[in-house]
């Protein structure tokens, strides 16, 4: 692509999102937050598990291409699906950093519309036209040919891979009902329901007008989002990777924070933590002793370290480590969830590794029982005496180390990859090598301990 073509492609991006929220330009902190998220692109910063790379001149080369595709990798999907365009590498990532400037300055604009200043319209004539290349220009035929492709086709062929196979395990009639609900309204907002062509502003453009509707709560709001991202990226498998190949259009449609019991109610205090893990000390059941401890040290989902074998246990470069796996056919909530996981000198010094040491003379043998949560959840409740009813006994443990480490100054990346925590910004490549271990023990040690005796 020339230079002209990738500056009008760019002004195109910016002229359709000041147009598009002329009239209704939301709250001014969204666009100050979308300004914020293309400053940290553009300069690599977007990602935080980059925090925990060298700063080297090819890792920030490629954290800046890896958070432009991330942040506008659809937009310039978008752009090129409108000219059938298919253009290399080196061109993308000068579309991708003309974008990410050209929504910076739309940014602005919104900003100052969504305080009421409208003094700036928004309108320039410093972006090019865009000319279209020569009409011998190669066509995406791959993509045409999926541009009939409804949310309806999608969700059948779904249905049909969850119901083959031995063992099948069909997908239930209530969810399939709620897809096609989330599928139906987003369909009638956007005038259709063809699937290749769904931008991520069509999807924030719904978000607002249910938002406008104030009928739906944001648990709901959230969830239609969810839904139809679901759906989307549904076809991305399906058509194996030829339908937005660059990312989701929906993973930069923000979804609302849900109501519900405040984190804080779902947290265990201090004073509840250390009431448990005291009373633990005193167990002989190896699931009462050791998972309390385990999971207010990690922030593990009990039902992750519950299935802990010894040979899960390993030592890199003096340090303890242990892996949350789906080896030996464990099952794990998702992608992010396999992970590598810090030991905190406190395990150590309540003899965790002696205690998985009594145990390596059968290596692949569990060390706690298969009914294992259960157990302790039913010994917190009734045993302990930890009876708030905000209070889940096992996950609670989960929120209270996520606030530890955060109070710790623990970094965001580092306590995502710990935790198993899936995001927007977390990548499951990423924390799983040996050469991440160090970083994510260097983090760890900085988790103060819950008891001081």
């Amino acid at each position: 692509m020339t230079h002209k073509q990738i500056h009008a492609l760019a002004g195109e991006t910016y002229k359709a999102f000041v147009a598009a929220f002329d009239e209704n330009p939301g709250a001014p902190d969204f666009w100050l937050k979308n300004l914020i998220q293309h400053t940290k692109a553009d300069t690599g910063r977007l990602t935080p598990i980059h925090e925990l790379m060298i700063p080297t001149k090819d890792n920030r080369a490629r954290m800046i291409a890896t958070d432009l595709e991330k942040l506008c990798g659809p937009l310039a999907d978008a752009m090129l699906r409108k000219y059938h365009l298919i253009t290399d590498a080196s061109s993308r990532l000068k579309l991708l950093q003309q974008i990410s400037f050209a929504m910076k300055d739309a940014s602005l604009i919104n900003h100052a519309k969504a305080r009421g200043d409208y003094s700036d319209s928004g309108q320039t004539d410093r972006f090019p036209t865009f000319e279209a290349p020569a009409p011998d220009a190669p066509k995406p035929v791959a993509q045409a040919s999926k541009r009939g492709l409804t949310f309806d086709d999608v969700i059948d062929k779904q249905l049909k891979e969850k119901s083959v196979g031995r063992r099948a395990k069909p997908m239930p009639q209530k969810t399939e009902a709620k897809f096609r609900k989330a599928a139906s309204e987003f369909a009638t907002h956007r005038g259709n329901d063809f699937v290749a062509t769904v931008t991520s502003l069509e999807g924030d453009s719904w978000k607002w007008s249910m938002y406008d509707a104030g009928k739906l709560s944001n648990t709901t709001i959230a969830q239609r989002i969810q839904n139809v991202r679901t759906i989307i990226e549904w076809a991305r498998k399906q058509s194996l990777g030829e339908l937005f190949p660059h990312g989701n259009p929906f993973d930069l449609v923000e979804r609302p924070e849900r109501d519900g019991v405040r984190s804080e109610d779902k947290t265990y205090t201090l004073e509840e933590a250390r009431k448990i893990l005291r009373a633990a000390r005193k167990q002989t059941k190896p699931e009462l002793r050791w998972l309390p401890w385990i999971c207010a040290y990690t922030g593990a989902r009990i039902e992750e370290v519950a299935p802990l074998k010894p040979n899960d246990f390993f030592t890199y470069e003096g340090d303890h480590y242990f892996s949350i796996t789906t080896k030996g056919g464990r099952r794990l909530k998702n992608i992010h969830s396999e992970r590598r996981a810090p030991i905190h000198p406190d395990l150590i010094s309540e003899g965790l590794l002696e205690f998985v040491s009594k145990h390596r003379s059968n290596p692949d043998q569990r060390l706690f029982p298969k009914r294992a949560g259960q157990n302790v959840a039913r010994w917190v409740r009734e045993e302990v005496k930890i009876t708030r009813a905000e209070v889940s006994p096992n996950h609670s443990w989960r929120h209270l180390f996520e606030d530890k480490a955060r109070a710790a100054g623990m970094i965001d990346s580092a306590r995502e990859q710990i935790t198993g925590r899936a995001t927007v910004s977390s990548s499951g490549g990423y924390g799983k090598s040996d050469v991440m271990l160090p970083g994510l023990m260097r983090e760890m040690r900085k988790v103060t301990p819950y008891l001081h005796e």
